[in-house]
């Protein structure tokens, strides 16, 4: 059995079970509240897996005891496969769980963070690379960087090139011309680059007492990536002792299909939230970068409206439990109205920053920063950095979706 730790996972929970239910491998959602009052000591799973997401917001979630827990049950021979956030909490760093003795790189200039897209890997000889892979194309989603420190670390894959369709926050690196890019950096100082180099560790391995460990920055669970599936699938195999797949992770597109659990309320807050989204692109604020993936304007909240519209829509897919209808009722009016006040704030703060964005030129003060950083304080609460879990309308409707979807999948109770 795998157990995909499903607090503060969002968007990349959804697309690690997908993954993970698509090829038929044994997975059970699990809550970071169970795994402080003893699961993996109970029911050892043959992996924890930890899915992207915010190192600091699971570490909260954990809290010492959970962290002490995951930290016994790898020394005692448990596997661990960490991607992104999840590799970020496996790293030696305030709040993390240590099992890999390197820290996180700070980045020299904050917009060397908001890369994302396609890249080439280079994979490195091992026991977590499967035989034959050469060069794979492999998306990250906005990683961090891994700084080497200390012994006994291994790197399963280093970064190579940019690869199509890569991105810079919301500039295509490939429609910007080399001369423009050293123009930019000599005019402004601005490196429009990301914060790794080619030959930078992207993916690395280790031990940790008598268990083992995985890290890995790029997004292998994404959907129709086939050598990154494919990598993914030899990891799971070699950490979990399951089948590795075959086939790609299949895509889907948000709000499709005729849903399994037709609650009116889940419907409605469908209905809102992509709502917001045709207004967005109304005005040019997003985009659908892939069916399941918002794009948009740097400093927007693309990443939170794309994490809400990931849990609705996979919530609405799955047939509910009877512990997951019974937590809904209870939870239904306080839904209800933090659906509407999200869709209703969400559209009102798109049209100020749209306005703020007009006017920039000619008054930027007309619309004050301080009033959109207000608004972003409701409908979010504070940002990741400031620790704690989600906030805002937006922390209240994912946390009500996060228990729904764990009391379904998972077959556990949400947290008292």
């Amino acid at each position: 059995m795998i157990h995909v730790l499903w607090d503060e996972a969002h968007l990349w929970g959804v697309l690690l079970i997908r993954a993970l239910e698509a090829w038929g491998l044994p997975a059970r959602l699990v809550r970071a509240h169970e795994l402080a009052r003893g699961l993996l000591r109970r029911e050892a799973p043959a992996l924890l897996a930890v899915p992207g997401g915010f190192a600091s917001r699971k570490a909260a979630c954990l809290g010492p005891a959970g962290l002490e827990a995951v930290r016994d049950y790898v020394r005692g021979g448990g596997s661990y496969l960490g991607i992104c956030g999840g590799a970020g909490l496996g790293l030696t760093v305030p709040g993390g769980l240590a099992l890999c003795p390197w820290t996180r790189e700070p980045f020299k200039h904050r917009l060397q963070h908001f890369a994302s897209g396609n890249v080439e890997l280079l994979p490195q000889a091992g026991p977590y690379t499967p035989a034959g892979l050469r060069e794979p194309l492999a998306p990250v989603w906005w990683p961090a960087a891994f700084r080497p420190h200390g012994q006994g670390v291994d790197v399963v894959a280093a970064y190579g090139r940019p690869g199509p369709g890569f991105m810079m926050a919301d500039i295509p690196l490939s429609l910007v011309p080399g001369q423009a890019l050293e123009d930019w950096e000599a005019l402004y100082g601005v490196r429009l680059a990301p914060a790794f180099s080619p030959g930078d560790p992207c993916i690395v391995a280790g031990e940790f007492g008598k268990g083992r460990y995985v890290l890995s920055h790029a997004h292998l669970e994404t959907p129709q990536s086939p050598a990154a599936n494919l990598w993914l699938g030899h990891i799971l195999a070699e950490l979990a002792g399951v089948p590795a797949p075959s086939d790609p992770a299949p895509a889907w597109t948000i709000g499709e299909g005729e849903p399994a659990w037709a609650d009116p309320l889940l419907a409605r807050a469908m209905e809102l939230m992509l709502g917001v989204v045709e207004l967005g692109i109304a005005h040019g604020l997003l985009a659908w970068r892939e069916p399941w993936l918002l794009g948009w304007r740097q400093g927007l909240p693309g990443a939170q409206l794309s994490g809400i519209l990931a849990m609705l829509d996979h919530a609405r897919r799955l047939t509910p439990s009877e512990a997951s209808l019974k937590h809904l009722d209870r939870k239904r009016e306080d839904l209800a109205r933090h659906v509407e006040l999200l869709g209703k704030g969400l559209s009102g703060y798109l049209l100020a920053e749209r306005l703020a964005l007009s006017l920039m030129r000619v008054d930027p003060e007309a619309v004050p920063e301080r009033g959109l950083k207000e608004a972003r304080f409701t409908l979010f609460g504070p940002p990741p950095g400031a620790g704690g879990t989600a906030g805002g309308l937006c922390g209240g409707v994912l946390s009500v979706l996060e228990d729904c979807i764990c009391l379904t999948q998972g077959q556990t109770r949400p947290a008292a």
